[in-house]
């Protein structure tokens, strides 16, 4: 077999290595390596026409590589050939993953299905080699033509060899380029999406920084590239509070080159202050002297804000504990001291100068009375009347009265929804809402100033930001009031709920109207959003579900029951712990005609009632009590005397309203302190009912 090329020489097969390994190294394209390689083998022999097919990542097509020489028409024909064990040279070496010989197309059965396309083109011989990776998968086919019946040399085999081999290296090295390119933008992708400030940089406070995500501007509001420029901005950023708690970190990290893990505040560029995770790993360098960080620095502000709101809600619930039970230890005192006290006055003659002073002890009595009232509406321990009732009119209601509470100086602008603000409440407790609000208000405004009370209506999702607490989504009624007063700072507004907590001088508030207005909000159902700035006033946003619509709202009756007291003779059973409360309470009912049985606790009390032969008409029972509480006295009761009625009395209710489930029937409560005339009247009311 004539050689009409130049001779294949060791030299020439190094410097097609030198030419072809130049081009990987350089970054030269795959077609265009392929292609180089192809033209460099054609030289070899005169007539030899080369062609590298690429199997593609689905493992069965063979797509086109390069074919500089072979008609363009039979490239095309040939791209997305199918391997198999007859299809052609390169489909069935590909699928055998050894070389086929076809020394001539027009007679091989291995062409039986393709000889149509390579006979018009000139194309008699061809001998395919698949391209084999380092871990023995096929990656492709190199494969020569001839344009008459030929078969191969020992130079060609070797050439052939030699060729595969660098079309080998060339696949590989630009599928290990694609791969990494595929994983730098998977890692660049994620480290773009994170929540959180991805950084690279070298230890120490002023070491340079190498890298930081563009989150950086979206978080901080500082440019990549202005971050980077400055080796300091990261200490410079951090709130000087929290500058030394960092710092001592970042020591103890290059020291140990242990896990960084520190949480800090950060000032971002618009003046924000925002809390930072930082958790950084060393990362290994060929300089022993030199170490580079990486990290991650996670915005956890939200976090943050979502712990301090559960620790205050955890701290007013314990300050609403401890309220309570201030309120109920002081209303039975209250009760005492009033009771004591009218027993005094009785004995006085109409003339004596001590009724005088005993009057004066009812007033601070009932002033007294309505501070523990105020307690209780914090710690939600308050009995509830509560009927459906349009929000609109009971802001109509209180702004009549309101422009002699504000004063002359401050200007009252009431803007109501155009329908029916419905909500289920106690209608006195939202006129205090209202009015403590306004009063808060004024005081906030002692220069003058706007004051605006609203309500609308709005429906509010889960998604919906607003939703701060853990209260659910749907439609509520919102009051919102409005000043152009002093406002609040951080601090105020971390702590102005708190019972006793005012920044009034002393003498000039008790501190518990927002503590007041807080537990009201809450015993209702409702949350509480409050928007101020030192400086810009205040905006107090309460939101109260909305009620049904086809529940009409009820009109409260405020008309006071008759002055005299009436009386009666039935039987009354008193079960109170506190005797001086239980002895009063008797002695009231006698001296109005009734006939009293007491009891010192629910046990007694059921040995009475088992032992007492004739009727006894009414319980009158506390609702707390040990062992035993007023309710399941009332269950144990009603088992041996169903036809029994009942009064409760209460200074710590342990729920906010006494529902019907729990006492067969809809439940009566006097509340303590009481009078001997308001125990009368709410005796006979519940004696007389149906």
């Amino acid at each position: 077999m004539a050689n009409f090329g130049y001779q294949q020489s060791p030299e020439a097969l190094t410097l097609l290595d030198e030419k072809i390994l130049a081009m990987v190294l350089g970054q030269a394209s795959l077609p265009e390596v392929l292609k180089v390689l192809c033209e460099e083998i054609e030289k070899h022999y005169k007539g030899l026409l080369c062609s590298v097919l690429l199997l593609d990542f689905d493992g069965v097509t063979l797509r086109h590589g390069a074919s500089p020489s072979l008609p363009e028409e039979y490239s095309r024909a040939i791209d997305g050939t199918e391997i198999g064990p007859y299809k052609g040279s390169c489909g069935t070496a590909a699928y055998r993953r050894q070389p086929v010989i076809v020394s001539d197309i027009a007679t091989d059965n291995l062409w039986e299905n393709y000889r149509h396309l390579a006979l018009p083109h000139g194309l008699r011989a061809c001998w395919s080699t698949p391209i084999n990776s380092r871990e023995d998968k096929v990656l492709g086919t190199f494969a020569i033509y001839y344009r008459e019946p030929r078969t191969p040399d020992d130079q060609h085999l070797k050439l052939i060899a030699h060729a595969t081999h660098l079309a080998r290296i060339a696949i590989e090295s630009d599928r290990d380029k694609a791969e990494l390119r595929l994983a730098e933008t998977r890692y660049r992708t994620l480290v773009e999406r994170l929540p959180a400030i991805t950084y690279i940089a070298e230890m120490g406070v002023s070491g340079r920084w190498y890298y930081v995500s563009p989150q950086i501007e979206s978080i901080l509001g500082f440019s990549p590239q202005e971050w980077l420029a400055d080796p300091v901005s990261w200490v410079n950023r951090i709130h000087v509070e929290d500058r030394e708690t960092a710092l001592a970190a970042e020591r103890r990290f290059q020291e140990t080159h242990e896990f960084l893990q520190v949480e800090y505040r950060m000032i971002a560029r618009d003046g924000r202050v925002l809390w930072f995770r930082d958790e950084a790993i060393t990362l290994q360098e060929t300089d022993p002297h030199r170490f580079l960080m990486q990290g991650l620095m996670y915005d956890i502000t939200e976090h943050k804000r979502l712990e301090d709101q559960l620790r205050q809600a955890q701290k007013m619930e314990a300050m609403g504990q401890m309220a309570g039970g201030v309120a109920h230890d002081f209303n039975n005192l209250l009760m005492l001291i009033q009771a004591h006290n009218e027993r005094l006055r009785v004995r006085l003659p109409s003339n004596d100068p001590g009724r005088k002073d005993s009057l004066q002890i009812d007033k601070i009595v009932a002033r007294a009375a309505v501070l523990t009232r105020q307690l209780l509406a914090f710690s939600r321990k308050q009995v509830l009347q509560v009927r459906v009732l349009d929000l609109n009119e009971v802001v109509t209601e209180v702004a009549k009265i309101l422009d002699r509470v504000i004063g002359t100086s401050i200007g009252l602008k009431i803007e109501l929804s155009s329908s029916p603000s419905l909500i289920k409440a106690d209608p006195g407790q939202i006129e205090q809402v209202i009015l403590n609000l306004a009063m808060n208000a004024r005081d906030a405004m002692p220069d003058g100033g706007r004051l605006a009370i609203e309500t609308r209506h709005i429906e509010i999702s889960s998604a919906d930001p607003r939703l701060r607490e853990a209260v659910l989504p749907g439609r509520y009624v919102v009051l919102v009031v409005l000043d152009t007063g002093v406002g609040m700072d951080s601090e105020t507004q971390a702590r102005m709920f708190e019972p006793f907590f005012t920044t009034k001088e002393p003498g000039k508030g008790t501190g518990l109207g927002l503590a007041t207005v807080y537990g009201i909000v809450k015993q209702t159902g409702g949350w509480t959003r409050v928007k101020s700035e030192p400086g810009q006033g205040t905006a107090f946003e309460i939101y109260l579900p909305e009620a049904e619509r086809e529940e009409r709202p009820v009109i409260g009756d405020k008309r006071k029951d008759a002055a005299s007291v009436p009386t009666g003779n039935e039987t009354v059973l008193v079960v109170e712990d506190e005797d001086g409360i239980r002895e009063v309470a008797c002695e009231f009912l006698q001296s109005l005609g009734y006939k009293a049985l007491d009891a010192v606790d629910g046990a007694e009390a059921l040995r009475i009632a088992e032992g007492h032969e004739d009727l006894i008409h009414l319980l009158v029972t506390d609702i707390v009590m040990p062992k035993m509480g007023g309710r399941e006295l009332v269950h144990r009761l009603r088992e041996v005397r169903p036809e029994l009625k009942v009064l409760f009395m209460s200074g710590y209710p342990e729920h906010p309203s006494l529902s019907s489930d729990s006492v067969g029937q809809s439940a009566v409560v006097l509340e303590k302190p009481f009078s001997r005339e308001a125990l009368g009247r709410m005796v006979r009311k519940v004696l007389d009912r149906e």
